[in-house]
């Protein structure tokens, strides 16, 4: 199966896909868990990396740091979040100052979608 190539001609919008099926690779170490993979809206490089939480939060993360998360812990994570395109291509209309360059779209992973090596 091949993948759709980038559509940078799509126009920036701010658009709420829910949860999709897109495959997704999932890995983690000490510092948090990372999410790759292909937006659903524009099919560019999207990366999403989730940091361990800071000292004194109330356990978003509760692993050591000495040892990263399980596969089962990952995996819940990766479902509680919403991502959000990080392709880092300004699309057009994009406002200025946004804390993700991409396409806008927002969206939720399935449970199960993503995998990790």
């Amino acid at each position: 199966m091949s993948t759709p190539s980038h559509q940078h001609d799509l126009e920036y919008q701010q658009v709420p896909l829910g949860a999709v099926d897109t495959p997704f690779q999932v890995s983690a170490d000490a510092e948090g868990v990372t999410v790759t993979g292909s937006c659903p809206r524009c099919h560019g490089h999207s990366t999403t990396t989730i940091p361990r939480g800071m000292a004194g939060t109330k356990g978003l993360f509760p692993w050591s740091k000495a040892k990263p998360p399980s596969e089962a812990e990952q995996a819940a994570l990766v479902v509680s979040e919403t991502f959000f395109c990080e392709c880092g291509f300004a699309h057009a209309d994009q406002p200025e100052i946004l804390f993700f360059v991409g396409c806008g779209a927002q969206w939720e992973l399935k449970p199960n979608s993503g995998s990790t090596p």
